[in-house]
């Protein structure tokens, strides 16, 4: 048999002299001789899916029904797909970005026994169409169930995420001789530990070194963005090759990679935001090709993203922690016998992990919150919730996902038939649920830890591979030689172009976000009637000519730039001199169909001379009049304490009135110091059209919105 995997091995990779890492026969064996349950943890690019996919192959030829691999990532499905395809193994995804029709197809296959292999989601292992409708079905007959990733089954780790938690629960409704392989290349001993207490005694654990010899890792101490933007210019143009540049927000990777490539670096942004399946696939397969220098990516672009010869990964802004890093500068090198790992620690990112850690779990008052809601109707839809308590829709549906996995189940999920689709419904259960404040606790301190190793490494002078296989749990760590720290001549050179450094200051303080106008006035779904009834605002705006014209915002919340002395003013209640010229250059970069001929500004009641007094003197600059069109009619909560649609808009229902006398009908330059869901800007601009006024265009001077 060990012949036949070998010949199975050298057909996946396409080498004809193709042999076995260590550990990877003895992992195929175990599963298809011995049937057992193994956790195998090896660094990134051993090999972990050929060993899955190669026992799938020989499972199949034995008769036994198709492979369940869980997998957390598109990006890895599409790659799992393709390596399985090699081997002539029919793999298919049954996943929540897939359409009705799609689903259709692959649940008549799955169900007919045509596939070799299914590659789910956990959070399929629950649902409706597989976990309640296919699942059943084929338990019986499943030949082997691989858990990829399977450190984010243990609450001890850095990724731990809730969905995995089903799957111990499904391995105890299975037959207990079905073989089960269990991978991940990034789990300290203490998450290995937990995995094994989880999967049960059954468990093989076969664990690799973790030194990986092609890379050369490197730190650097530069902690302004405008430095390290400056940085990334002048030497990305020099390493060879392609490859990643990791940044912690969607909008520092927008930032960044637009900078590169105004500077003449092809570079591509990539983030979780970007939903559009195709758009993500078109941006991995740029970079698989060398058809960029680089991606600039969250983690999105993490496990699973599998490009041989990466060059480098360099990391403008730091990890959360020691196995993330590592996970992550794991993506280069792999089949290159050299490749630089750089690790720089940006002056926010201590700011960026507190946010992180802070709201890595629902907060028990919103919980309680939307518990409530479900005791006192009957089965909701998320519209039905969001209409019920203020908290975003993102938030419940993560909070529905966390209550989801608790035990004893406080709430559960059922399906319901609407109009041809299958709605999911959630009610409350009779179990009593106490909010897990110890065991919070105790992940957020392991948290605070993690994150001051990564700092310990950024500022170790030992061998860097060392320092990061000793944290994660290696058994024989050694030296790599190849470091900056074990070669100090080969350290990279942190000095900058002063002129580059000016540029980025330059960019980041003349990047200008659109302020897109809504076209309707509706909060959400069937609640759209209920939005505006002081106002009685019609659905549509456009046909109501109360659509607002395209506007602009001068910077992001503390971005670096401009948005930092936005804070500073907001905070000391008086916006800077120094930013009247900014804002009047950005307004007079807009195109104007017709050019606005005069200003009004959104009244604050907790703030009412800050916007006031920099609208005058906006005005000043621009040779027009500023007039007190807009009123407070009804002083409401702070707008920003507003969480969703719906009530984001009910809390602006009256709240302002307009002076009949101080509107003018020409077009008008409408200034806020800042935008967020950008319904206060609809709800003033559509009053001002209310009265008269031809156009209005929003202009801010900041948007805190969390992706801009």
């Amino acid at each position: 048999m060990k012949q036949q995997a070998l010949a199975y091995l050298r057909q996946m990779t396409q080498n004809p002299l193709a042999t076995f890492h260590e550990g990877q026969w003895e992992s195929i064996q175990g599963l298809v001789e011995q049937q057992n349950q193994m956790l195998v943890v090896q660094r990134t690019g051993w090999g972990k899916s050929a060993v899955y996919f190669i026992a799938t192959k020989i499972r199949r030829a034995q008769g036994y029904g198709p492979a369940i691999i869980i997998s957390p990532l598109l990006s890895l499905i599409r790659n799992q797909i393709e390596s399985a395809a090699k081997l002539g193994l029919k793999v298919v995804p049954f996943n929540s970005s897939m359409s009705d029709a799609e689903l259709t197809v692959v649940a008549v296959q799955i169900l007919e026994g045509t596939v070799d292999a299914i590659i789910i989601a956990p959070e399929q292992l629950s649902s409706k169409g597989f976990g309640k409708e296919i699942l059943p079905y084929i338990s019986s007959k499943i030949g082997l169930f691989v858990v990829d990733e399977a450190h984010c089954i243990s609450d001890w780790g850095h990724d731990f995420r809730p969905d995995y938690g089903r799957i111990t629960r499904v391995l105890k409704t299975m037959p207990s001789n079905l073989p089960v392989l269990a991978t991940t290349a990034t789990a300290s001993q203490r998450v290995v530990n937990d995995i094994e207490i989880q999967l049960g005694e059954r468990l093989n654990t076969i664990r690799g070194p973790l030194v990986r010899k092609s890379l050369h890792l490197h730190t650097l101490s530069l902690s302004k963005r405008s430095e390290r933007m400056a940085w990334l210019v002048k030497n990305l143009k020099d390493l060879k090759g392609t490859g990643i540049v990791y940044a912690k927000t969607q909008k520092d990777t927008e930032i960044v990679a637009e900078f590169l490539c105004k500077n003449g670096i092809l570079a591509l942004p990539y983030h979780g935001g970007i939903d559009d399946n195709s758009t993500r696939e078109r941006l991995e397969q740029a970079l698989l090709h060398n058809k960029v220098k680089c991606l600039v990516a969250t983690s999105a672009l993490g496990m699973g993203f599998d490009k041989p010869d990466i060059s480098f990964v360099i990391h403008y802004q730091s990890p959360s922690n020691i196995v993330e890093y590592y996970q992550q500068v794991g993506r280069a090198g792999r089949g290159i016998d050299k490749a630089a790992g750089v690790l720089m620690l940006g002056e926010e990112d201590a700011k960026i992990q507190s946010y992180f850690i802070k709201n890595a779990f629902p907060n028990e008052h919103q919980i309680n919150l939307l518990l409530n809601a479900l005791k006192e109707r009957d089965a909701c839809r998320e519209s039905d919730i969001q209409a019920a308590v203020n908290i975003s829709l993102k938030t419940i549906r993560f909070i529905l996902k966390f209550l989801s996995n608790e035990d004893p189940l406080p709430i559960i999920k059922e399906y319901k038939k609407i109009k041809g689709e299958y709605v999911a419904f959630y009610s409350r259960t009779k179990n009593d649920y106490s909010f897990p404040h110890e065991r919070i606790s105790r992940l957020n301190r392991i948290k605070q830890g993690e994150w001051q190793d990564l700092i310990e490494y950024h500022q170790s002078e030992r061998c860097l591979m060392h320092f990061l296989a000793e944290k994660l749990g290696d058994n024989n760590p050694q030296n790599c030689g190849k470091c900056a720290n074990c070669v100090p001549h080969t350290k990279l050179d942190y000095t900058i172009d002063p002129q580059l450094v000016l540029a980025a200051q330059d960019y980041l303080k003349n990047r200008y976000i659109k302020i897109k106008p809504k076209a309707t006035f509706a909060a959400s779904g069937a609640n759209a009637k209920l939005a505006f009834p002081t106002y009685g605002f019609p659905y549509n705006a456009k046909k109501a000519n109360m659509y607002l014209e395209e506007g602009l915002a001068l910077s992001s919340w503390k971005d670096g730039g401009w948005g930092d002395m936005v804070a500073d003013g907001k905070h000391a209640n008086h916006f800077s001199d120094e930013l009247v010229a900014p804002v009047v250059k950005m307004i007079n970069s807009l195109d104007y169909e017709q050019r606005p001929t005069w200003i009004a500004y959104v009244p604050s009641p907790r703030h009412p001379t800050l916007v006031p007094d920099f609208a005058r003197r906006v005005a000043a600059q621009l040779g027009v009049p500023c007039m007190d069109a807009i009123y407070i009619a009804n002083e409401r909560p702070p707008q920003k304490s507003m969480e969703n649609r719906f009530y984001q808009a009910k809390n602006l229902d009256g709240a302002f009135g307009i002076h009949t006398g101080r509107v003018y009908s020409n077009p008008v330059w409408l200034i806020d110091d800042a935008i967020d869901s950008g319904w206060t800007f609809t709800v003033a601009g559509a009053l001002l059209m209310q009265h008269g006024v031809s156009k209005v265009v929003p202009i801010a001077l900041t948007t805190t919105a969390k992706n801009q």
